[in-house]
């Protein structure tokens, strides 16, 4: 077996996606990362849900320098980063064939410490990703707000994907019970801007809408 099979899919191979658009573009669709590690510290596994944004062939992630999970991160600690869009329930004729349709990644890798003009420049990306123009339009960061930030990298190289798309696949002998069965598709919107009270009178910008 080579070092690289342990990144492929093993269960349902068939759902495995080597795309790397379609990949890309399910990572920028999504907002958050859960973000496992162990903490050799305590000898506890964690993962945790946290903001991050794709820049080309990296994942950023960014956190507070006083965060002692973040630290871990920050010092190598081997990461794996797993991002799911749920897009559909599956209800079969029976629970037990009755499943979910998704995509999901998972990065596997080492976090890189990014400073001085890299760290600005991944603030910058993230910020981008999470409120495109806001880099531009908010106020500048004040230099305590920067140094308060931790931001890191991982590089998008080692990666597992899986895909489960199409409808309900039940047994054939259930196929003429008279029992319901189809797909409820589910979706994330965009609502309508809310304005804050201390910004009451001031017109949502072309960004925001």
């Amino acid at each position: 077996m080579s070092s690289d099979d342990k990144y492929h899919v093993k269960r349902h191979d068939d759902r495995e996606v080597f795309d790397r658009d379609q990949i890309n573009a399910l990572l920028d669709s999504e907002y958050v990362a859960h973000v496992g590690f162990v903490d050799n510290d305590v000898n506890e596994p964690f993962v945790l849900p946290m903001a991050f944004a794709r820049d080309n062939d990296r994942i950023l992630l960014h956190g507070s320098t006083g965060s002692r999970l973040m630290m871990k991160i920050a010092e190598g600690a081997q990461l794996c980063i797993t991002v799911t869009k749920l897009n559909a329930i599956v209800v079969a004729k029976s629970a037990f064939n009755s499943s979910m349709n998704y995509e999901s990644v998972m990065i596997f890798g080492k976090a890189k410490l990014l400073k001085d003009d890299e760290k600005m420049a991944a603030m910058t990306a993230i910020t981008e990703v999470l409120v495109p123009g806001m880099s531009t339009y908010a106020r500048a960061l004040k230099p305590k707000e920067v140094a308060g930030t931790m931001i890191v990298e991982v590089p998008l190289t080692k990666y597992s994907a899986k895909s489960r798309t199409g409808g309900v696949i039940d047994e054939p002998e259930d196929k003429e019970l008279p029992i319901w069965s189809g797909v409820i598709p589910l979706t994330t919107l965009r609502g309508a801007p809310v304005t804050a009270e201390d910004s009451a009178g001031i017109a949502v910008p072309p960004h925001i809408k």
